[in-house]
């Protein structure tokens, strides 16, 4: 069951009052919660993970919240935060990734080469 309730929203000199269910339901905090999505994507993928009690606990607090409507869309959101976080370390890891996938293909084909060269 979804609660409706009166929010009294200030930031800076803006200041508005109206009803939401959900503080996603504030443009404001969707405008933050949008940032961890990537325009033309959506949530299709399922990943399955393992959590402790206190994350469970932290996402569920985000929810209590009422700032997300479920564990999917808290988790979302903290895994999309932890990737903006990281993000230096990820691009860093990107480079060096692509290039060792390079070297792989390098290997494959003098391996593929050798197997076709006939044998004396």
């Amino acid at each position: 069951m979804r609660m409706s309730k009166k929010i009294d929203f200030q930031l800076g000199n803006f200041r508005k009052s109206f009803v939401a269910g959900n503080l996603s339901d504030i443009p404001e905090v969707q405008a933050l919660v949008n940032r961890f999505k990537y325009p033309g994507e959506n949530r299709g993928n399922v990943v399955m993970v393992r959590l402790s009690d206190d994350a469970v606990k932290k996402i569920d607090l985000l929810v209590d919240a009422t700032l997300f409507s479920s564990r999917s869309e808290a988790t979302a959101f903290l895994v999309g935060a932890g990737i903006e976080n990281q993000k230096e370390l990820l691009d860093k890891l990107n480079v060096h990734t692509e290039e060792i996938q390079k070297l792989k293909e390098q290997l494959r084909n003098i391996a593929v080469d050798a197997l076709k060269q006939p044998k004396p």
